[in-house]
């Protein structure tokens, strides 16, 4: 992805709750196919946001599906992924 990428436009991911965290993204058909990959994903209609475990299996699940290009991670997200062997954001 270019670095005309607006924050708009990116995937942002924030803690939920001591088990989920939660995934919003403009509407893309290509982000949703990917997301539908992640074991253990919902899709929260009322809240318009994806919910995936808050596991390390799950992180890297997401990362190997996305560009960190295309993210935006609030910084505790980061430092809990920091320490996982090949998962960067």
């Amino acid at each position: 992805m270019n670095d005309d990428t607006t924050t708009e436009e990116k995937i942002t991911i924030t803690k939920g709750s001591t088990h989920s965290l939660h995934i919003r993204c403009p509407y893309n058909p290509a982000y949703i196919q990917r997301i539908r990959q992640i074991t253990g994903r919902k899709w929260e209609t009322k809240q318009k946001m994806w919910i995936i475990p808050y596991t390390i299996a799950a992180i890297q699940e997401f990362t190997s599906q996305f560009d960190p290009d295309e993210v935006q991670i609030t910084p505790e997200q980061r430092t809990v992924t920091e320490g996982t062997k090949d998962t960067r954001i």
